[in-house]
This record gives structure tokens, C-alpha cells and sequence, in this order.
């Protein structure tokens, strides 16, 4: 887990030591220059039940300098192993289909994030439907909290997600912002 520096509060008279300012100073820095991100990914086609939100799974990392995500185990979640509040941004790409709307929003511990219910698109012809996720600003615990990009399609059938030649996969990104 990633430890939010605080900074000291000084006192009159105090010695500075090399020790104090390398925790007080040296590592709030380290910290801010190096906080948490994330960009994860879809490799593998996933199937999208009709007319209910589901996880997008995420079986590729390209950078996950917290460890909040595993390609494995339950990899549709980012899991935040730093306490503060997250930047997620994402979108879930869906195989062609005519008919009818497609959606993506974000759940935080298996429910909908307030304000997060993504824009309702309505189904194009012969092409592609791309669906980008609202960026949304969410609080974790740093433990056990975790966040899951959602998709909804009621073409009438199942659609299977899009990975390869066609488009770029569904992915999230995720990025500390704040204590």
C-alpha cells in the first residue's frame, strides 16, 4: 500500500538532520512525482450479455505502479492501494450492431457510482460503437475499496466486445489526484 506523506510541523530551535529532511522533504516529493497510475486493458474478446451492466474485463496492463490491478484475479477491478481520491477514465469498445443503445459507467464495490451512469448512445449501423465512460473523481479506502468499468447493451442479444483490427480495445486509466 502507498503511504500519502504529511508533512512536519517544525518546532523553534529544532536541529535539521539529514534524516529529517529526507522523510519530510526528499520523500513528499518522491511521492508527488511518482503517485500512483494506471492503464489497463482489454486483449481478450468478452461477451456482453443483453440488457444488463457488466464488468469489462482488464487481462492487460501497460503501466500499474501501485499494484492496484491484477491481469488474472478478478481483473475486471483497479483496486487502489493508496488511500485518496482517483481520476478513472475509460470506454468499452462493442461489436457492430443496429440496434437499439449502448452505455458504460462506473461501479465502486459492485454498484453505481452516482453520476457515473454514462451517456446512452444510440446503436449506429455498420460501424463500430465506441462508448466513453464520464471521467469521474472516486474515493478509496486504499485496502479494499476497488472501481469497474461497466458496459450495458440491449441489441437483443449478447455482442461481444471489441480487441482486435476494428478499433482501439476498452480500457481504463487511472490516476491518484488527491488525498
Amino acid at each position: 500500500m502507498g503511504t500519502v506523506p504529511s508533512f512536519r510541523t517544525w518546532v523553534a530551535g529544532e536541529i535539521v538532520t539529514a534524516a529529517f529532511m529526507n522523510a519530510n522533504v526528499r520523500d513528499a516529493g518522491n511521492f508527488m512525482i511518482g503517485h500512483p497510475i494506471a492503464e489497463l486493458r482489454q486483449a481478450t474478446l468478452q461477451s456482453v450479455p443483453n440488457n444488463a451492466f457488466t464488468a469489462v474485463t482488464m487481462d492487460a496492463s501497460d503501466i500499474d505502479s501501485d499494484g492496484g490491478h491484477s491481469n488474472v484475479t478478478n481483473n475486471s477491478r483497479y483496486t487502489g492501494k493508496t488511500p485518496g481520491w482517483f481520476q478513472f477514465s475509460g470506454m468499452a469498445s462493442i461489436a457492430i450492431s443496429a440496434v437499439n443503445a449502448r452505455a458504460v459507467g462506473w461501479f465502486k464495490n459492485g454498484a453505481i457510482v452516482t453520476g457515473s451512469g454514462g451517456d446512452f448512445k444510440p446503436a449506429g449501423g455498420g460501424q463500430v460503437n465506441w462508448q466513453v465512460a464520464r471521467t469521474k473523481f472516486i474515493q478509496l479506502n486504499g485496502t479494499t475499496d476497488f472501481v469497474e468499468l461497466v458496459v450495458f447493451q440491449n441489441s437483443g442479444g449478447a455482442l461481444n466486445t471489441v480487441v482486435g483490427a476494428g478499433g482501439d480495445p476498452s480500457g481504463m486509466s487511472v490516476l491518484w489526484v488527491h488525498s
